[in-house]
């Protein structure tokens, strides 16, 4: 993504919660933020906590953002917006937050019947979801489903995203346009996108499973084999501790025992006399002293630090540890699939979108509109 891309990106962003720009530059724009964006990019949570708690009135937050580093405006202050901005990763949460599903209008020229009046034009509800199956093992692949479905009569489409590109579509109904009745419900539709994954998994090629379960089992022997190894050197390490220990002690009773001497001396009665500490805190930091000595010295508790049992830590056995890894083997190498939903919306259009099955879909593999990640 280019700066300008990034630009465009966020002026529709912007223009989405009609947010008031102030100034506008080749270089820089400062924006009004609206409420929904000053709580998600504003980085006041504090500030909306206080205002909500007390109904107090809204103060909007002015921000002017730049795009290229080398042109900042002068008497203001800017932030750079770029791909890996930390401002622009809160600007792409707060559209997966606030687009993850929308609901939209198709909107056409005018449609004249024949005395030349203007005539009411039906929208046919239609449920648009964007999927990802994900193909997991030790290697991931990515398919991306665009799926539309009719909700007035049963009916599903693939590619439906690229025909909705294709059309001109608003937040709010046009004038002479009227909406047809929902046959099908969410649940019915959910049911049938279930049914076109299941489809889409039934023509994929299988030998990624079969491959990661050949690796599985491989991973599986060597572990299996490292463990036994270890199991079959253990007696052997430990007679040879034992050994050691043995001769140790030997070795201890040998030797003569030798009269030790004091660990500590005592104090000499014609050593330098101690020094008054200072009594007063300002005193003893102009003396520089430390915070915590002068705590100590004036018997002020301080915080104790926290405890920690050594009793309750303890060495796992080679068997935990055995099973441990095989655990982290099985979740890496196991063939698994996930389905996760990107974003969708409900869509009210008179138009018909072409009728394409997965078959079809299969053979688009290379082009964008198939929606596939190899």
């Amino acid at each position: 993504m280019q700066q300008q891309q990034v630009r465009q990106f966020v002026e529709r962003y912007l223009a989405t919660f009609s947010a008031h720009i102030v100034e506008s530059h080749p270089d820089f724009f400062t924006v009004k933020l609206p409420v929904e964006v000053d709580k998600d990019i504003g980085n006041r949570p504090f500030y909306w906590s206080w205002v909500d708690k007390m109904n107090l009135a809204y103060q909007p937050l002015v921000l002017t953002f730049t795009f290229h580093p080398d042109c900042t405006p002068e008497g203001l202050r800017s932030e750079h917006l770029h791909l890996g901005a930390t401002r622009m990763q809160q600007i792409f949460a707060s559209t997966k937050k606030h687009g993850s599903f929308v609901c939209m209008y198709e909107q056409q020229g005018g449609l004249l019947g024949n005395a030349g009046k203007r005539r009411s034009t039906p929208l046919v509800p239609w449920l648009g979801m964007n999927l990802k199956v994900s193909l997991l093992c030790d290697k991931r692949r990515d398919i991306l489903l665009y799926l539309g479905i009719n909700l007035h009569q049963p009916r599903l489409v693939t590619d439906f995203t690229s025909f909705l590109f294709s059309l001109s579509l608003t937040p709010a109904i046009p004038d002479y346009y009227y909406t047809l009745d929902r046959k099908v419900t969410i649940q019915e539709a959910l049911q049938m996108a279930q049914q076109e994954v299941e489809h889409t998994l039934e023509q994929e090629d299988q030998h990624w499973a079969e491959e990661a379960r050949t690796r599985l089992s491989e991973e599986l022997a060597i572990l299996e084999a490292y463990y036994e190894e270890l199991a079959r050197r253990e007696p052997e390490k430990e007679q040879a501790k034992a050994d050691e220990t043995e001769e140790e002690a030997e070795q201890t009773e040998a030797q003569p025992s030798l009269e030790q001497e004091p660990l500590h001396p005592e104090p000499d009665p014609t050593g330098p006399a101690s020094v008054e500490q200072p009594t007063s805190f300002d005193e003893y930091r102009a003396s520089g002293g430390r915070i915590l000595d002068f705590l100590r010295t004036n018997g002020i508790q301080t915080t104790p630090r926290a405890e920690i049992h050594l009793a309750e830590w303890k060495k796992s056995t080679p068997d935990e540890e055995r099973q441990r890894r095989k655990d982290e083997l099985v979740w890496q190498y196991k063939p698994r699939i996930e389905v996760s939903f990107i974003n969708g919306g409900l869509f009210y259009l008179s138009s018909v979108p072409p009728l394409m099955r997965s078959s079809k879909a299969k053979s688009m593999r290379h082009l964008p509109a198939s929606g596939r990640i190899m």
